[in-house]
């Protein structure tokens, strides 16, 4: 993870992590098939929310999970505590740039909204690779924040984004990340790659969907408001702003919310 966390660690942003994967989980999980796979190797497994949907639709799964973060894993060691308990899910403090686990064979891995936040993804998946067997499969989802469009016209709300994209680039994030993955799984040695632009494209003809995803878009960014200020990035006078303009796209018959982000498969 890199040194900063443009998110931060308090309670309020890891229950928004939960939230969000259930909130994404019918976009996520399309063609994630791992109903053969035995043991999964779950990359930045934050407070569990990833893992928890996993051992829901996944059975028979045996998954290690692992993060740099003890805060995340403190956290994901009660969301999970069943899991745990059962011996379904392992958790381990790594650093995935420095990967040192040793089982080195397992059947699959999983990233999701990870690799956005490492100083150095192409070392991650080279990691990645080295521990999964030969013909594993590895699913990665990740963020295009260059995709963003929001109609009618919200200038504080693209200022806003634009300072929150550039801070997370100044702290070695990757905000464009889901561009690079076919790149990045090449370098690292995968094979079979396949690369996917997954849209959320919601206009008049889906009204309820269209203000569902900007509130849940809107939550992102304000989950990084304190950190803007703090660093004179933004100013309360327009994330006031903002939030007007958020209010008035919910409510604009007309009004537009496009995002995509990336998913990658590859083979080990």
């Amino acid at each position: 993870m890199a040194q900063k966390y443009i998110h931060g660690f308090e309670k309020k942003e890891q229950d928004r992590l939960i939230y969000q994967a259930d909130f994404l989980e019918p976009y996520v999980y399309q063609g994630v098939d791992l109903e053969f796979t035995k043991n999964l190797l779950e990359v930045g497994c934050g407070v569990g929310a990833q893992t928890q949907i996993l051992c829901r639709r996944f059975p028979k799964l045996q998954i290690d999970g692992i993060d740099l973060s003890e805060a995340q894993l403190k956290t994901a060691s009660k969301v999970l505590a069943k899991e745990i308990k059962s011996g379904r899910v392992s958790l381990q403090q790594q650093d995935a740039q420095k990967l040192g686990l040793s089982k080195t064979d397992y059947d699959a891995a999983f990233i999701c909204w990870f690799l956005e936040h490492v100083p150095d993804p192409l070392l991650v998946l080279k990691n990645v690779r080295k521990n999964l067997k030969p013909g594993a499969k590895v699913y990665v989802s990740e963020v295009f924040n260059h995709s963003l469009f929001m109609e009618p016209y919200s200038p504080a709300y693209l200022k806003y984004w634009f300072e929150f994209n550039d801070f997370q680039w100044e702290i070695k994030g990757h905000p464009f990340v889901g561009a690079q993955l076919g790149n990045l799984l090449k370098a690292s040695g995968f094979k079979n790659i396949n690369v996917e632009i997954r849209p959320f494209h919601f206009d008049s003809r889906e009204p309820e969907k269209r203000a569902a995803f900007i509130d849940y878009f809107f939550d992102i960014l304000l989950s990084a408001e304190e950190t803007l200020i703090k660093t004179k990035r933004v100013t309360p006078q327009l994330i006031k702003q903002m939030k007007k303009e958020v209010e008035i796209a919910k409510k604009a018959k007309n009004s537009v919310f496009f995002y995509s982000y990336v998913r990658a498969t590859a083979t080990a």
